[in-house]
């Protein structure tokens, strides 16, 4: 895979389909199609052929729990925004990270473990880095995760996601998990997200170079998350709330195709 200009492919998963073994492929004539022989399989089994297929080609393999419910990423309105959403409580995402990781021991090819995709809001509860608070300090519950993946297979790298959608990093700083924890050390790498909308010093150098359009465009768009964040607020109480797509900030570029999850 030299000639298509990378080595590594960060491939999600849910946290289901490591937990729950007989989950199946949702409609697997049509996404399988181009893999009949796949598709009697189950989801795990599928991806077990997936990370076998591109460990064969000499491609790095990064694990990433992507979800926890075998479903689409990501919004603000989901309830998959932490680590530990209702269905699966933090021992279930513990659990998963050291089942998978136990499962590739084996296979050198399988480099790292991306511990969790996307920490944002869930609900009322937002996500926090280094406060000491259980329920939401990402960077404690970021330590618990990588020592359960250590401890399966020990020569894994451990990327840590930011907090708010991979964004916000700044307190990384006053609570830097890769120095403090000495099983960290030598093997963390921090992952942020991109996204333009976010990015207001952007957005401004964009009204500096007379790109109004790009500008109005994007002003637009937070007005819309704010209005949609307090319709939501208004309906939060009632037993049958409405239900809004992904407001997840639009992304700048696309990166590699994630195959798999």
């Amino acid at each position: 895979a030299a000639e298509l200009g990378f080595n590594c492919v960060r491939l999600p998963f849910a946290l289901e389909m490591i937990l729950n073994r007989s989950l199946a492929v949702p409609q697997p004539s049509l996404t399988l199609r181009a893999n009949p022989s796949l598709q009697l399989l189950g989801a795990l089994a599928v991806f077990d052929a997936v990370v076998e297929a591109l460990t064969d080609l000499g491609l790095l393999v990064f694990l990433n729990q992507h979800v926890s419910s075998a479903s689409w990423c990501c919004s603000g309105s989901d309830g998959e925004g932490l680590w530990y959403p209702r269905r699966f409580p933090e021992q279930a995402w513990l659990d998963g990270l050291a089942a998978i990781s136990a499962r590739y021991r084996r296979n050198p090819w399988v480099v790292g473990m991306d511990l969790r995709n996307e920490v944002r809001p869930s609900g009322n509860t937002l996500p926090t880095w280094g406060t000491g608070d259980p329920a939401t300090d990402w960077a404690l519950a970021a330590v618990r995760g990588a020592r359960r993946v250590l401890a399966e297979k020990d020569d894994m790298l451990i990327a840590i996601s930011g907090i708010m959608y991979g964004v916000r990093m700044v307190e990384v700083k006053a609570r830097p998990v890769h120095v403090t924890e000495p099983e960290l050390r030598n093997r963390t790498l921090y992952s942020t997200h991109f996204y333009y909308g976010w990015c207001f010093d952007l957005v401004a150098k964009d009204y500096l170079l007379r790109e109004e359009p790009k500008v109005l465009f994007y002003a637009c768009w937070l007005w819309a998350l704010l209005g949609a964040d307090m319709l939501l607020a208004r309906w939060r109480r009632s037993s049958d709330p409405p239900h809004f797509a992904s407001f997840a900030p639009p992304r700048a570029s696309k990166a590699l195709d994630e195959r798999g999850g």
